[in-house]
């Protein structure tokens, strides 16, 4: 049993904050690991900001997005207790948002209403409109028991005595009915999905099933309002107060139970399960009973594609000021939408604002944020790696570098952590305003723009047309290999990048995936980058030295490949996967899979002339 391990030593004597940490704990814990995060059923994490700890988070088969939050805390006895509320902001294009009050509903049409929820616990207002539940979280003093819990009602029921009317081209218009509801939310059906994937990464982080389970059930209240504002209280069948607690470890837990049911109520429905009993039928089969279970699942699409699962290292740097700070944020919030996790590795403290309060390591994670951990580097980089893969199962490690770091210097070292990570690319960002100087007065800006593998001008809107020219000539003149993209603020869909962004015929075809997520109809168009995609398809195996050599001739336009092709003499399809000059060749054992083709992303690559160059140059014909 782990819960000592996973609660503060001080949690009693600090015990406000010491509850939010351990709740914080089992959240960020799960999603630290891309393939158990997903089967348990998270779909993407934020902090919200604010004095208390709260997220927002995505789950499983829901398309709005859920706000968990710290509500209040109490000491009981021997007990601390702490409850987190639970809101549930709808897409306004889903049914759940048609349930909530119309009060509810205009704050979804305004615009600033996705804003919002990214930072609701800055939003009272929101908080009220949409909160839907309670999550109750207690650890006993000795640190061996503790119980989650889910309170909430089945219905959010307000009816509107006098019914609601709205002026519409002059002209009263009845929204609701006399003695209709202004609001008939399903509380407990919504709360208790959220609830589930909460409880199964409670059972994953401690590695043992609740042994304990209460579920009750109370009359519950609908309100009542008429035109004057009065509100007035009843109780209702249908809007029953219900109550579920699951219990880990060694405790007293109905008593516990007991004393978060409200007193002096009337249960219609006690139920108590306790192990060594057969699983009460209708939680059964929650997730929650065998998440503990649940070890070393892979990303998908690596499972799919029976390759490894080393995160991919990238390497940023930059001179001063470049702008890889903003780079990088545009990073973290690209992954974070398609539910991956990257580690940050800072060798200078302090060097952007993602670096929190520092651990007595001179390796140590100091914050977890939006999808990302960050350490510090003080000297060894495979010490940072082991410490970040012991804990974390990050989808991309980015080094970043110092504003004066010579990249150089870390390639002997990344030759020796090949078995923790697959090394993708150094990537230089480039202040394009400030270029000359930098170039003048610093050697290691240049030694900077000549290890790179990607280089991104950064800044271009400062920039005319002649002075990006003149900038692009110098960068080929120090790197002729690398490619050169403009971007402004950094800002670049990094599928472009570091992933392939086109969904291809015989993935459809075999229903399978060869890229992260399927993302060509959520991303900005990079066309005004020059940037562009195409797709090479063979009949026949190909001749393998023909095939290298055509690889190792490849322009620097042509930054990007991936795709499955048969060789000449051999029996499995070979993996292709290049970046930069650097390519990786590896077995493709998917037994489902015929077709050979190659993807590849770069400038200018879109003429049929040269779609058909390639195709020769690499079938050898």
């Amino acid at each position: 049993m782990n819960i000592k391990k996973a609660a503060p030593s001080d949690i009693l004597s600090s015990s406000e904050s010491g509850i939010q940490e351990l709740l914080r704990y089992f959240i960020m814990r799960t999603n630290f690991v891309p393939g158990v995060r997903h089967v348990i059923g998270w779909r993407g994490l934020k902090d919200s900001s604010s004095d208390v700890d709260g997220w927002t988070a995505k789950i499983k088969d829901y398309s709005g997005v859920f706000g968990i939050s710290y509500h209040e805390f109490e000491s009981t006895g021997k007990w601390v207790q702490g409850k987190f509320a639970i809101n549930y902001f709808p897409n306004p294009d889903e049914d759940l948002a048609d349930l909530f009050s119309l009060q509810a509903g205009l704050y979804i049409q305004k615009d600033e209403y996705l804003s919002h929820v990214r930072d609701f616990l800055l939003h009272p207002e929101l908080c009220h409109l949409f909160n839907i539940g309670i999550i109750v979280l207690c650890i006993n003093q000795s640190r061996d028991a503790l119980i989650l819990g889910l309170e909430t009602v089945s219905r959010q029921r307000v009816i509107a005595e006098d019914g609601i009317s709205l002026i519409q081209d002059g002209q009263p218009v009845q929204i609701v009915e006399p003695g209709g509801y202004d609001q008939n939310f399903p509380s407990y059906s919504t709360s208790f999905s959220l609830f589930k994937v909460l409880a199964a990464s409670v059972t994953f982080n401690l590695e043992e099933p609740p042994v304990f389970l209460q579920n009750a059930t109370c009359p519950g209240k609908e309100v009542i309002y008429d035109k004057a504002g009065h509100h007035r209280e009843t109780f209702s069948k249908e809007a029953q107060q219900k109550y579920l607690f699951l219990g880990y470890g060694n405790g007293e837990f109905k008593n516990i139970a007991a004393q978060s049911i409200k007193k002096n109520v009337c249960l219609t429905k006690n139920f108590i399960w306790e192990k060594g009993e057969s699983l009460p039928g209708q939680f059964k089969d929650e997730l929650w009973w065998k998440a503990h279970q649940i070890s070393d699942y892979k990303t998908l699409d690596k499972k799919i594609l029976d390759i490894d699962d080393r995160p991919q290292l990238i390497v940023l740097t930059g001179f001063l000021g470049s702008g890889k700070t903003s780079f990088l944020q545009h990073f973290i919030e690209y992954q974070v939408q398609y539910n991956r996790f990257v580690a940050i590795i800072q060798n200078e403290i302090g060097e952007t604002g993602l670096d929190g309060k520092l651990l007595d390591h001179d390796y140590a994670v100091t914050e977890i944020d939006e999808g990302c951990v960050c350490c510090t580097l003080v000297g060894n980089l495979k010490k940072a790696i082991h410490q970040i893969l012991s804990s974390f199962h990050p989808d991309y490690i980015v080094l970043e570098t110092t504003g004066l770091a010579n990249p150089f210097n870390l390639l002997d070292e990344i030759s020796e952590i090949e078995d923790l990570v697959k090394f993708d690319s150094v990537t230089t960002i480039v202040d394009g305003l400030n270029i000359k100087t930098s170039l003048e007065n610093y050697e290691v800006a240049k030694l900077q723009i000549k290890a790179a593998d990607i280089l991104l001008l950064n800044k271009k809107e400062f920039l005319n047309e002649i002075q990006i020219n003149k900038i692009n000539q110098k960068l080929r003149e120090l790197n002729p290999n690398a490619p050169v993209i403009a971007t402004t603020h950094g800002d670049i869909n990094p599928a472009l990048l570091y992933d392939i962004d086109q969904i291809t015929e015989m993935e459809e075809k075999y229903n399978i995936n060869l890229q992260k997520e399927k993302t060509s109809s959520i991303h900005k168009s990079h066309k005004h980058d020059g940037l562009s995609s195409c797709k090479l398809s063979f009949t026949k195996p190909l001749n393998r030295e023909i095939f290298l050599k055509a690889i190792e001739s490849l322009p620097p336009d042509i930054f990007r490949m991936k795709g499955v092709v048969n060789f000449e003499n051999t029996k499995l399809p070979v993996l292709i996967q290049y970046v930069a000059g650097r390519y990786e060749l590896s077995e493709f054992k998917n037994s489902k899979f015929s077709e050979q083709f190659l993807i590849l992303i770069g400038q200018g690559i879109q003429k049929d002339s040269i779609i058909s160059d390639l195709r020769k140059k690499f079938a050898g014909s």
